[in-house]
């Protein structure tokens, strides 16, 4: 998986060093849709562990019972400063000795915590050393966490990095539409991303983006081909629907409408998809 465009060109080297340090705990601070979890997904197929689960913690479920299930793996737990102190007192305890409590109901019998390896990676979009202060995070889980620490800074402070960004973005996107053949964009296209300061981050950006190889007919991104952003523009939101029909319907096209095996390359559920197909009134007579 490339990383320029999840990286801050600073720290590629610390976050290299990361993925290699097979055990130690990750923390990845950035604001929203600044990459978190991508470069939580990047350091684990990086290292030693790639070929084990990356289980996204939620709050739902007890934290101890999370950990046990990710073992030999990595465990990401986003918005670690939203987690309650008695979650933070059970990360703590595992960090602390790779053990993790058995819950109240198990016999006397099974009560020795059990001995688990996992690799864990937090993400916080807070202040958690502000937190920490005002008694809200537990200070020696912050101070565990401190291993490895990578800032995720918004897209308007890399703009030395736009143009690589952009690229890198790009060629993501067309591998996964089969659009390899777009490489680049026109300078008008340019030109309007870079008026833009992007307040979405990388999230906003990628979902640009992503619309604009679906719409593009050549071998370029052209202006035409921008879907509407930018403070007097449409939400995202309002455009999602918008843009996964486009998308489901590039897919099919791509595969020449054969549901099978769009599914199996692509790896969908064939019964989400053909769910999809009828919500959106796609017509599968189309060749």
């Amino acid at each position: 998986m490339e990383m320029v465009h999840f990286v801050p060109s600073a720290q590629r080297r610390f976050a290299l060093l990361a993925a290699q340090a097979d055990s130690a705990p990750v923390l990845i601070d950035g604001g929203s849709g600044t990459g978190k979890s991508a470069i939580a997904r990047w350091i684990h197929s990086c290292g030693p562990r790639a070929a084990k689960i990356f289980l996204v913690a939620t709050p739902e479920t007890p934290l101890a019972h999370q950990i046990m299930e990710a073992q030999g793996g990595t465990l990401m737990i986003p918005e670690l400063g939203k987690w309650p102190l008695s979650e933070q007192k059970v990360l703590l305890g595992y960090l602390k000795t790779k053990t993790v409590p058995l819950p109240s109901s198990a016999s006397e019998t099974q009560k020795t915590p059990r001995l688990v390896n996992v690799r864990v990676i937090g993400t916080t979009s807070q202040n958690l050393q502000g937190r920490a202060q005002g008694g809200l995070f537990n200070t020696e889980l912050l101070e565990k966490l401190n291993v490895f620490r990578i800032e995720m800074p918004p897209l308007a402070r890399r703009m030395e990095e736009f143009e690589d960004i952009v690229l890198g973005i790009v060629g993501e996107i067309t591998r996964e539409l089969h659009k390899e053949y777009l490489r680049n964009l026109s300078k008008e296209a340019w030109d309007l991303l870079r008026s833009y300061d992007w307040p979405g981050n990388l999230r906003e950006i990628r979902n640009v983006l992503h619309l604009a190889v679906a719409s593009a007919k050549g071998d370029q991104i052209e202006v035409s081909d921008l879907p509407e952003f930018g403070y007097t523009r449409v939400d995202f939101r309002a455009t999602r629907e918008e843009f996964e029909k486009t998308y489901i319907l590039e897919l099919l096209k791509t595969f020449d409408w054969d549901i099978e095996k769009t599914c199996r390359v692509t790896r969908t559920d064939k019964s989400i998809l053909l769910s999809k197909i009828k919500h959106y009134g796609i017509s599968l007579n189309k060749g």
